[in-house]
């Protein structure tokens, strides 16, 4: 696997990773050549109750991405990330222009979430929830909605 171009950023990450899940029918082998100057290495897990994983990592941050069942196309991703590439994401994504996202906050704000649509039915929202209570694990999940 080559290496991952270091000039990327958290931000770059973030917004790929946004695009690709506003986009309908995103198999893995797009999913992994998109995102293949942000990785050092990969692996995909087999098919297990009805969906399988590409796993990857790279200099700040750990994906898992899921695909379902019956077409196995993107439905969600979950990044372990450093504190400083998480900082960096949450504050990107609150300054995200307000049409199409909509931030909220709830638990007391310890579970904010960013819900991003693109305003066209064909496309699929997402919803983003940021979760970074513990001071070395960081996560982002985003989800279809």
């Amino acid at each position: 696997m080559p290496m991952p171009n270091p000039e990327k950023t958290p931000v770059q990450l973030f917004d790929l990773l946004l695009e690709l899940m506003l986009t309908k029918d995103m198999p893995e082998v797009l999913v992994a050549s998109r995102l293949k100057s942000f990785v050092q290495g990969s692996r995909r897990e087999p098919e297990r109750l009805g969906r399988t994983y590409f796993i990857c990592k790279g200099l700040y941050f750990t994906l898992t991405a899921t695909f379902e069942k019956p077409s196995f196309c993107l439905y969600q991703i979950t990044a372990r990330l450093t504190p400083t590439a998480y900082a960096h994401i949450k504050a990107h994504a609150q300054a995200l222009p307000q049409p199409g996202t909509v931030w909220k906050n709830s638990w007391l704000g310890l579970w904010p979430q960013l819900q991003v649509s693109r305003g066209d039915a064909s496309r699929p929202a997402v919803t983003a929830r940021f979760m970074g209570l513990l001071p070395g694990q960081k996560f982002i999940v985003l989800t279809r909605s």
